[in-house]
């Protein structure tokens, strides 16, 4: 009885055996171009394996795009994320003014004070991230190449000192600035395209603690843009970081994320960590 079980299970394990090398085999085979296929297969056996890398492509092309799925759920969670957050500064601001003009003018006036401090440390937040992730992205190999503006837009806020009292102060050529607007706005509809303005490398996808979304492109030369407000709900920024973009190709959509007070793309470029006018940039020879 016993020598009948094992010879019974010595038979499977050959079996097993056999069926395993076969499947390593047949995956080989799959591998291999279509020149180097055996010529003695038969008809049955070469229908097999045309199944078989049938089968692999497509398992290949499901995985690739459970892999773009994950990658834009992750995304879109990270943007639920910073809007709740935005929406709860929101409320938590609206509260304490309804509350304040309720008590009278005293309290509606100081109340007001604290909400425009609050978003100017917002503004401040964000640009101490901006910087971090700027001097992260900075890329010093090559020459730069040409630029051009990344959207067709109305010039709404230039480069420069503002009396805009949420601008955070900044020194610019040696000069202190109670408040400086390190970049360029350009007002456009909604949705509107937005494209590199030089070729580059991807640096940076994702939100600002202000709740803006933002791309920063890094630059041979030392220079990094910078592309804010985009959108984050209807149009997700279609690169990712480490993606090599060519001027002129899209890499995201006018938007109405973080502080901002109209549909605008916010343009910046850095030079070596500190910031530049964009257009005198776009008019050097």
């Amino acid at each position: 009885m016993n020598a009948n079980i094992a010879a019974l299970q010595a038979k499977y394990d050959t079996r097993r055996s056999l069926r395993d090398r076969l499947e390593r085999d047949a995956l080989r085979m799959a591998a291999l171009p279509s020149a180097a296929v055996p010529a003695d297969l038969s008809d049955a056996q070469r229908e097999a394996l045309d199944d078989l890398r049938t089968l692999q492509s497509g398992l290949l092309d499901a995985q690739a795009k459970l892999t773009e799925r994950a990658d834009l759920l992750s995304t879109l969670k990270g943007s639920v994320g910073a809007k709740q957050a935005y929406l709860a500064r929101l409320r938590d601001r609206a509260r304490s003014l309804a509350a304040a003009a309720a008590s009278g003018d005293t309290d509606a006036k100081t109340a007001q004070i604290a909400v425009l401090t609050a978003l100017a440390q917002d503004a401040t937040n964000a640009q101490t991230a901006l910087a971090q992730l700027v001097a992260s992205a900075m890329v010093r190999d090559g020459a730069a190449g040409a630029w051009s503006l990344p959207v067709r837009g109305v010039l709404t806020q230039p480069f420069g000192p503002t009396s805009f009292e949420l601008e955070p102060p900044a020194t610019y050529k040696g000069v202190s600035y109670a408040h400086f607007h390190a970049a360029i706005d350009l007002a456009a509809p909604l949705g509107t395209p937005v494209t590199a303005a030089s070729d580059g490398v991807v640096a940076f996808v994702g939100h600002l603690p202000d709740g803006a979304m933002i791309v920063l492109i890094a630059h041979a030369g030392g220079y990094v843009s910078e592309y804010a407000h985009l959108d984050d709900t209807f149009a997700l920024p279609p690169v990712k970081a480490g993606q090599a973009v060519n001027a002129g190709q899209v890499i995201g959509f006018i938007g109405l994320t973080g502080i901002t007070t109209g549909a605008h793309l916010h343009f910046a470029v850095m030079k070596d960590r500190a910031p530049i006018d964009p257009l005198g940039l776009l008019q050097a020879p």
